[in-house]
């Protein structure tokens, strides 16, 4: 019995040691070949980028009303696209941008010269909602000749204002003339229609008044009084436009015509080279007689109203960087000339300067030259 149990132990040994060996060995098998997971797929990363709204044409604003976006997957971005709205906003279609086409740096620009159109290359340098009228111009008028493209200027007007008669359109004082009542014929009554006439007179229109009439004693009489002349156009000047920008100092040249320097800055011309033996001929300089300047079409109406009306116009050039609009200044006239600086009216005295002075001329001194 005691050979019975000593084979027992050695069996559960045995075993004991077997269990232990296989549960070793798959331990190692499990740590040597890890479990198998599962293959995730790699999550797709979208961007936005910008595309044309609506249809674009070449030199239009772009505004954010005209944009619109679409999602691509990220790693399809490049260089040249735009994320952002806020980059386009303000830039120019150099191009016919379709709708939905997305939008490149290749397509824009921050100019309005910079774009791709037909015709002039004036044109597109003229903002949106301006036009270009020219205007005559004199040494006088544009400041000596010291605009240049570019510049902005003030325009100042001056006319001359008269009376006319309503209904006849013409300038008064009218010349009277009379009724004559002819004599009648065979009996027939003198207002019968026919037989009166009008007798021209160069009597022109004037006014009744009561006035002292040098009498002994004087006394009052009704006087009819008529002017002595015609009458006196009143002058006036006002400042109608305020900070209008240079489109191009003088004439454009054609196509396939030699550029003429229009300006008068000395050094801008450069003359064509000469032998060594020739004197240098002198640059010809070119004075503008006519400017460029780009309003409102509002505006672009009432200077050429101005233009065939006869009236003065005057350009004052500014500081560029003096952008802030003024208050409209006042219109000069001679009573506003006499009240706002003081201008006394002489007294009419019983002596007076002779020789008789009717006309101011400008003094000449001699240096003046007849040049214009």
């Amino acid at each position: 019995m005691r050979r019975g149990r000593i084979f027992i132990y050695l069996a559960l040994i045995i075993i004991i040691g077997v269990a232990g060996a296989a549960l070793y060995l798959w331990r190692r098998t499990v740590a040597s070949n890890p479990p198998v997971t599962a293959q995730t797929t790699p999550q797709v990363r979208y961007v936005g980028i910008i595309t044309a709204g609506q249809n674009i044409n070449p030199g239009t604003v772009i505004s954010e009303s005209m944009l619109s976006s679409i999602q691509i997957p990220e790693d399809k971005l490049v260089q040249g696209l735009f994320t952002n709205k806020a980059d386009l906003v303000s830039k120019y279609a150099k191009y016919v941008i379709l709708q939905g086409v997305p939008i490149t740096d290749s397509m824009i620009s921050t100019s309005p010269g910079n774009v791709n159109l037909p015709g002039s290359p004036w044109a597109p340098l003229i903002p949106q909602g301006l036009a270009a009228v020219s205007i005559p111009v004199s040494r006088l008028s544009s400041a000596a000749f010291s605009i240049r493209d570019g510049d902005y200027v003030d325009v100042i007007v001056t006319m001359l204002l008269v009376d006319v008669d309503p209904a006849l359109q013409t300038s008064l004082p009218n010349k009277l003339a009379t009724l004559e009542e002819s004599a009648p014929t065979n009996g027939a009554q003198s207002t019968i229609a026919g037989l009166i006439k009008i007798s021209a007179g160069d009597v022109p229109q004037g006014h009744f008044q009561v006035d002292q009439v040098p009498t002994d004693p004087v006394s009052n009489m009704m006087l009819y009084v008529i002017p002595s002349e015609q009458q006196r156009p009143r002058l006036v000047t006002q400042m109608i436009m305020q900070n209008i920008q240079v489109l191009h100092m003088g004439s454009f040249t054609l196509p396939g015509e030699a550029v003429a320097d229009q300006s008068v800055t000395p050094g801008k011309s450069t003359p064509t080279p000469q032998p060594a033996n020739q004197p240098q001929a002198t640059p010809v300089v070119v004075r503008p007689d006519i400017i460029t300047v780009m309003v409102s079409p509002q505006d672009a109406v009432t200077l050429t109203y101005l233009i065939y009306s006869g009236a003065n116009i005057n350009l004052a050039l500014r500081n560029p960087n003096d952008q802030t609009a003024i208050s409209q200044p006042d219109a000069a006239t001679l009573e506003y000339l006499l009240t706002q600086y003081n201008i006394p009216v002489p007294a009419k005295l019983p002596y007076s300067l002779q020789p008789r002075t009717d006309i101011l001329q400008q003094p000449k001194l001699p240096n003046d030259t007849t040049t214009p």
